[in-house]
């Protein structure tokens, strides 16, 4: 009996707490009550996110967006656009996870890796980049994925 209170209490803990939000695209005479209410929406996530979604895309793009609250690791956001691109922010609205079927917007790189990519991979271009605690990891639209350090220097063509 205890040891199924516990497993129960532990399976709680680990369960996360999601809120998930689909954004109606605009069409039609509803275009400006849905931007609108996109608008509204979309204020759920904060400041700086919206920042970087500003200057990348528009919040009119915005297909859905998560808000995830995990027990011991925290808040993070995934936002998906209609187009195919997803981006994950931590709880600090930072982005660490970042894909774009159509390429990744020019300087989401950091600048060793753009360098990096211009003079060894000129033919193709970046279409995700992941921010781990140890490296950095890049896929090029060719199919291969790059392993980087934090400083962004190369380390390895990751299988």
């Amino acid at each position: 009996m205890k040891k199924s209170f516990l497993f129960a209490v532990a399976m709680v803990a680990f369960v996360s707490c999601k809120k998930e939000v689909t954004v109606t695209p605009a069409t039609g005479t509803q275009e400006m009550n849905a931007v609108t209410e996109n608008q509204d929406i979309v204020t759920d996530l904060p400041e700086n996110i919206r920042g970087v979604i500003n200057k990348y895309y528009s919040q009119n793009d915005i297909a859905s967006y998560e808000l995830k609250n995990v027990p011991v690791i925290g808040k993070s956001y995934e936002v998906k656009f209609n187009h195919g691109a997803e981006i994950d922010f931590d709880e600090n609205g930072e982005w660490h996870e970042w894909s774009d079927p159509k390429g990744l917007p020019e300087d989401v790189l950091p600048e060793h890796i753009e360098n990096y990519l211009k003079q060894h991979y000129a033919n193709t271009f970046a279409v995700s980049i992941d921010k781990e605690k140890t490296k950095i990891k890049v896929d090029l639209a060719s199919g291969l994925d790059l392993e980087f350090d934090t400083d962004g220097n190369f380390i390895r063509i990751d299988d």
